[in-house]
């Protein structure tokens, strides 16, 4: 898990809400599941109409990637690769096909298969980049949609707030019923700003820059079974993906 998202997130809002205290607020005060479900689902649901219902599931997908991952995914497919390598050198690119079954990584046993088969470099390289071109369509479909939902969210939260004024209107005769009201339509917006700048817009920024990092170690497995097929040597192929671990550093 990628705990600096998680710290992020609930270390934001405890930092806000600790700020909201000190400014004299009541927190009871700022629970209002009216103003929440105007605000959040009303955000989300409208997201889901850039959406193609078949890439619906790149929502998800896009909060795996926000929350999940190692730190060390390219060392540790660095490190695979160059067991492979020396596996290829040893006893030739057939070798991978026991291999492959215990390779996890779709995409790594995809590059696997294709070497068993026997392609040539060019082949497999334009199977492996049409490959990554998909993966990097999925990715924009993922960081566009909460995107969108950190656009909407603060204009959500200003629609919860006219509502609430309406019915705040309707206590003019009473001012401490209109004071209430008015106070409590701003929570909308409060809502709509906090969930816009502290989860929605930190959420896609971050699966933007961890969908990057995937598709470096997708060219970098992609490289390296291309060195492999031309027979280079396995310590030139660890070379070579070092140059992929300083790019990340």
């Amino acid at each position: 898990m990628d705990i600096l998202t998680l710290v992020g997130i609930l270390g934001g809002l405890a930092a806000l809400l600790i700020g909201a205290v000190l400014k004299g607020a009541n927190l009871l005060f700022l629970i209002q599941p009216a103003a929440f479900v105007i605000v959040v689902p009303t955000t989300l649901f409208a997201g889901l109409v850039t959406m193609p219902p078949s890439k619906f599931s790149l929502i998800i997908e896009g909060l795996k990637i926000a929350f999940g991952g190692k730190a060390d995914e390219l060392l540790e497919a660095k490190s695979q690769l160059v067991e492979l390598a020396n596996l290829v050198r040893k006893e030739g690119i057939l070798a991978l096909e026991a291999k492959a079954e215990e390779i996890e990584d779709h995409f790594l046993k995809r590059a696997m298969d294709l070497m068993v088969l026997g392609v040539d470099e060019n082949v497999l390289t334009e199977s492996l980049e049409a490959e990554i071109a998909k993966k990097e369509e999925e990715f924009e479909i993922a960081v566009e949609y909460w995107k969108n939902s950190a656009e909407s969210a603060p204009t959500f939260g200003l629609v919860g707030a006219v509502f609430g004024l309406m019915k705040a209107l309707k206590s003019l005769d009473n001012a401490q019923e209109l004071a209430a009201g008015i106070s409590a339509a701003f929570v909308a917006t409060v809502y709509g700003i906090t969930f816009s700048y502290l989860v929605f817009g930190p959420l896609s920024k971050k699966i933007k820059i961890k969908s990057k990092e995937e598709v470096l170690r997708m060219y970098m497995i992609m490289d390296a079974c291309r060195m492999m097929v031309k027979g280079e040597n396995p310590r030139l192929i660890e070379e070579r993906l070092n140059s992929y671990l300083e790019v990340k550093g």
